[in-house]
């Protein structure tokens, strides 16, 4: 099982950026999700998606990466289409007829355009928000995160525990793999059983290696931290020293532009086609 979240040590133009400008690069990302959603807001969300490939692509990040990720993204997409699709209030087109069973305002038996293409705003959305924190992890490194969290003057304490947490999420992917790997080893293969004995069977003989070894890691990172005097007082050194250049104010204003032209589709020209 291959870790979502994990820094890329290459040299791409993404990685070069400042990380207060791929900060901004998330909250813009959420600001534009949290708008009131419609149904034509399937261009706007585009827009920004579009720009997010551009960025994915100059990072050079291995979407194979996102192999568990994407599963889960495409399950979840089926299921919002499909319901979206039955229960779509303002639905008017039907696509597939299978029965008629009125709830309130909806026919539950009736599949109709408004509601796939409802259903398909909602995924793009999703799609949209799912890209931005990645991408941001993935290029920027621990030191680079807790530099630019500091200039924000965010509290050390709560700049820790945000790396410390996508260090753990890296830490549980790679132990989840070396126990399933170990219970392959003693013929327990959780990949060859049905979804029904996975679901009573599986799980147990691998979720409960996998709690202890995270407490005794937890244990081994606590004598770090205290002998690496976290806590201390007075200001903390920083391992990276961040510098801004005329490239990452470029950057910063491709960002602001392209999100401006965004909100402008969506609250201007579609408003008023």
């Amino acid at each position: 099982m291959q870790p979502v979240f994990r820094y890329s040590n290459i040299d791409t133009p993404i990685h070069r950026i400042h990380p207060l400008v791929k900060v901004a690069y998330v909250l813009l990302t959420l600001i534009l999700v949290m708008y009131p959603i419609r149904l034509g807001d399937l261009p706007v969300l585009m827009v920004w998606l579009s720009l997010s490939v551009v960025l994915w692509t100059l990072a050079r990040i291995d979407v194979r990466r996102f192999a568990l990720l994407m599963k889960i993204l495409l399950g979840t997409f089926t299921f919002l289409i499909l319901i979206q699709g039955f229960t779509y209030r303002g639905g008017q087109t039907p696509l597939i007829v299978i029965g008629h069973l009125q709830l309130w305002e909806a026919d539950l038996g009736v599949i109709t355009k408004e509601g796939v293409l409802f259903g398909l705003v909602l995924c793009v959305r999703i799609l949209v928000a799912t890209s931005s924190l990645p991408l941001f992890v993935m290029t920027t490194s621990n030191s680079a995160i807790m530099s630019a969290m500091g200039k924000l003057r965010i509290p050390h304490v709560a700049t820790f525990m945000l790396v410390s947490a996508l260090s753990f999420t890296t830490l549980l992917f790679e132990m989840w793999g070396s126990i399933v790997d170990a219970q392959k080893l003693r013929a327990f293969d959780i990949d060859a059983m049905n979804i029904f004995r996975r679901a009573t069977k599986a799980y147990v003989p691998i979720i409960t290696p996998l709690i202890l070894l995270l407490f005794r890691k937890a244990n081994d990172f606590q004598i770090a931290m205290e002998t690496k005097g976290f806590g201390a007082p007075g200001k903390p050194t920083e391992i990276e020293t961040l510098s801004t250049r005329s490239t990452d104010y470029l950057w910063l204003a491709l960002l602001i532009f392209v999100f401006l032209f965004a909100t402008w589709l969506k609250f201007f020209y579609l408003s008023g086609n």
